[in-house]
């Protein structure tokens, strides 16, 4: 049995809760799915917060990337620092993410350069640079964001999960189908004093 598969079992045993990122649909919602009893967080820290306080376990994606319209505001190595010695970083593995595509509104398909913005989360910016090189961006906190903006015309493109997209009339230009590395952590000290916890 693998170290990761152990604790994987340990917290099946104790019916650990485990809290990641949400909004239903966000790829953190899709990896805890192996996971008995998950809750979903508004954001990565929040879920670290939560999970200390409650004794419970933290799903963390390694590529966790937040920013401003302009700089990195957070990111998760800032994040894995910043609780070192109150949260333990349990198990590490990599898998893919729910397939993504770059999609666009129904008035610019087939017209690139008419797509003036694209809303996507940061760790997507990589794609962005590829695909959509120039194009001002709306920063999100999760893909199905992106989404949401895009189909209420506040954005002429984004990045999103296929299955989030395929519920709408957006049109999808290219697939895209990364890996994604993954972090669980669990509480090694007893939150004495959650409050001073930031």
């Amino acid at each position: 049995m693998s170290a990761h598969d152990q604790v994987l079992d340990e917290l099946e045993e104790h019916h650990q809760l485990v809290i990641t990122l949400g909004p239903q649909g966000t790829d953190a919602s899709h990896a805890a799915r192996q996971f008995p009893k998950v809750e979903l967080a508004r954001s990565f820290p929040e879920a670290m917060q939560s999970a200390w306080e409650r004794g419970a376990a933290a799903l963390i994606c390694a590529g966790f990337l937040e920013r401003g319209q302009r700089d990195a505001a957070d990111c998760w190595v800032d994040l894995h620092f910043r609780w070192n010695g109150r949260m333990k970083l349990r198990s590490c593995w990599a898998e893919p993410t729910k397939p993504m595509g770059i999609a666009v509104a129904p008035i610019v398909t087939g017209c690139a350069e008419r797509v003036r913005t694209v809303a996507l989360h940061p760790a997507t910016s990589a794609f962005a640079d590829r695909y959509l090189p120039g194009v001002p961006r709306h920063y999100v906190v999760a893909k199905p964001l992106a989404v949401e903006m895009t189909v209420r015309g506040q954005a002429d493109a984004c990045i999103g999960s296929l299955d989030v997209l395929s519920s709408t009339d957006l049109v999808v230009v290219h697939v895209l189908r990364p890996d994604m590395v993954w972090c669980l952590y669990t509480p090694s000290t007893p939150p004495a004093d959650a409050a001073a916890v930031a």
